[in-house]
C-alpha cells in the first residue's frame, strides 16, 4: 500500500501538468491570426495589413498636365481594423519636385475601371521636403474591400525614367501605427514632339 501512494502522487502531478499545459494553450493560441489589434499602450495595428493591388497612370509622358495616379489597395477581411490614412512617398527617381492637387483627390471603392461608392476626405496634405502625400478619410474604410485613391498632380516629372513610390497605411485610432502596403512603379517617357515644316 505504501508503494502505491507515490505512483498516485506521480500520476496526480502528471495530470496537473497536462491540465496546466492545456490551459496555457487555450490562452496563448488565440493570440495568432485572431489577435487583438489594440496593443497595451493603445496603439492600433492591422492584423493583416492592406496590400497594394495596383499603382498606375494613363498619363505617363514627361510634363503631362494634371495626370492622375491610381493607387488601389486591397483591405482584407482579416485586417480587423478599418483603414483611415494612406501615405504615398517618392523614394526613387530622377530628382524632381512633385506637386499634388490635393483638392482634386478622390477615394472610392473598387478600381479605376469599376468605381463604387465614394469616400469623403478629411485632410490631404503634401510635405515637399519628404515628398510624402498623406490622405486621411473622413470615415474609415471597413475591411474586406478594394479601395482606390485617385491622386491628381499638377504635372508629371520633367525627366524620363522609373519612379518608385512607397505606400503605407494606418488604421483608425488615437495611436495608429503605419504599416507598409507596397511599392508602386511609374515609368515616365520622354514626350515626342512633332514639328511641322
Amino acid at each position: 500500500m505504501k508503494l502505491g501512494k507515490p505512483r498516485r502522487r506521480g500520476r496526480s502531478r502528471l495530470a496537473l501538468a497536462l491540465a496546466s499545459i492545456t490551459c496555457i494553450a487555450t490562452v496563448v493560441l488565440p493570440l495568432g491570426p485572431t489577435a487583438a489589434v489594440q496593443l497595451g499602450d493603445g496603439t492600433t495595428v492591422f492584423t493583416s495589413p492592406p496590400r497594394l493591388a495596383d499603382f498606375v497612370t494613363l498619363d505617363n509622358d514627361t510634363y503631362d498636365r494634371r495626370p492622375t495616379y491610381y493607387v488601389t489597395v486591397n483591405l482584407p477581411p482579416d485586417a480587423e481594423e478599418p483603414l483611415e490614412t494612406l501615405t504615398v512617398s517618392l523614394i526613387e527617381g530622377r530628382f524632381t519636385r512633385l506637386n499634388y492637387r490635393t483638392q482634386d483627390i478622390e477615394v472610392f471603392t473598387g478600381t479605376r475601371r469599376d468605381r463604387g461608392a465614394s469616400y469623403d476626405i478629411a485632410t490631404a496634405d503634401y510635405d515637399a521636403d519628404s515628398q510624402t502625400l498623406t490622405v486621411q478619410l473622413a470615415e474609415p474604410a471597413e475591411p474586406g474591400q478594394l479601395l482606390t485613391f485617385a491622386l491628381t498632380l499638377v504635372r508629371n516629372p520633367r525627366w524620363e525614367g522609373v519612379y518608385l513610390y512607397e505606400v503605407t497605411a494606418a488604421p483608425a485610432g488615437e495611436k495608429p501605427q503605419f504599416q507598409r502596403v507596397g511599392t508602386g512603379r511609374i515609368h515616365i517617357y520622354q514626350r515626342d514632339f512633332i514639328f511641322f515644316d
